[in-house]
């Protein structure tokens, strides 16, 4: 049994649900990390398939694994959101529970943030887990990308990977399978939380698109991204898993993916929109963002009438995104979305 470290220097988050069938392999890499000054914070959303037993028997071997049972799903933004504002780390690692990392990942990524005081956040190599549990060297993400229309991509997903994933750079933004971020960073952007109390990640988003709202958020503070090829993993992603390159190719998926996953999706996307965007990047852009916001209503009126449901959901939203927005911009009113 490892004893409980004083003051670890990285606070792994990980929130659970359902996820049984990757968390041996995700929970077995990170005890192998050769930075094991760690501790891991789980928060188990109400998962009834054998995760929280599993959960359970680590947290007897290893001290540093602390396991936090919810009786219902909270959502990906408020269970991180837990650990973070327990963590003790000087670094914060939010890990997926269908991810698993190279023996090295934690290392490399550190030694990227202790190199560049202005990154808040650092985007490993990310490559695909298949559905089989196999790792495999096709691109998952390579960090996130922001398009003039605002769409929001993984740079690379779903090609095989070359010698252009091999360089380091700067990103737009990390995305969210398994960022390390400077804990200093993320408190630096802390919102009103709907109902009282700060959040890092919107909590009202429930899932998806979080990841991009606080990227979005950090870049606004002055803060970097950074990729590292040095820092490998293999993510298993469900929705999105294939890139959309052209409006055609949009529409298509569309029909793959589940509607609830969808209306969040649409409603997150335009919360994030109202929350970061500027007068100066709307002006630059406007030709571009107003294109896809039509296409995409009418896109919903014609044929995906079910999710007009979501203009309701963000209507409701919008008092509290707007009141996100104002502190914000009294904090660092930067134009950073090109």
């Amino acid at each position: 049994m490892t004893a409980q470290l004083e003051s670890p220097v990285v606070t792994v988050s990980l929130v659970t649900f359902n996820g049984l069938r990757w968390l041996e392999g995700c929970l077995r890499s990170l005890s192998a990390q050769t930075a094991a000054d760690y501790e891991l914070l789980v928060v188990d959303n109400a998962s009834t398939d054998g995760t929280r037993e599993l959960l359970r028997v680590e947290a007897s071997r290893d001290e540093r694994i602390v396991v936090c049972e919810s009786e219902q799903n909270l959502g990906y933004a408020v269970a991180h959101n837990r650990n973070i504002d327990v963590a003790r780390g000087e670094y914060i690692l939010l890990l997926n529970q269908d991810v698993e990392l190279e023996d090295s990942f934690i290392e490399a990524s550190l030694a990227a943030l202790r190199h560049q005081l202005d990154v808040a956040g650092v985007q490993g190599r990310l490559l695909t887990l298949s559905l089989a549990g196999e790792r495999t060297d096709t691109i998952d993400s390579t960090g996130l990308q922001m398009h003039r229309d605002r769409r929001v991509v993984s740079r690379r997903q779903a090609e095989r990977e070359d010698e252009r994933d091999l360089v380091a750079g700067p990103v737009w933004g990390v995305d969210g399978p398994a960022p390390v971020f400077r804990a200093a960073a993320l408190r630096s952007v802390r919102e009103p939380r709907t109902g009282g109390g700060q959040e890092v990640l919107d909590e009202d988003f429930f899932m998806y698109k979080e990841d991009v709202d606080l990227a979005w958020r950090l870049r606004r503070a002055g803060w970097s991204a950074w990729y590292e090829p040095r820092a490998v993993a293999w993510h298993a992603r469900g929705a999105g898993a294939h890139p959309a390159r052209s409006m055609l190719d949009i529409a298509r998926s569309n029909w793959t993916i589940p509607l609830w996953i969808k209306r969040i999706s649409w409603r997150n996307q335009r919360l994030m929109q109202l929350k970061n965007e500027t007068a100066a990047s709307i002006a630059h852009d406007l030709p571009w963002i107003l294109r896809r916001e039509i296409l995409s209503l009418a896109f919903m009126v014609a044929m995906d009438q079910r999710r007009l449901t979501a203009i309701g959901d963000l209507v409701r939203l919008a008092p509290s995104a707007l009141r996100k927005r104002r502190m914000m911009s009294l904090r660092a009113p930067i134009d950073s979305a090109r």
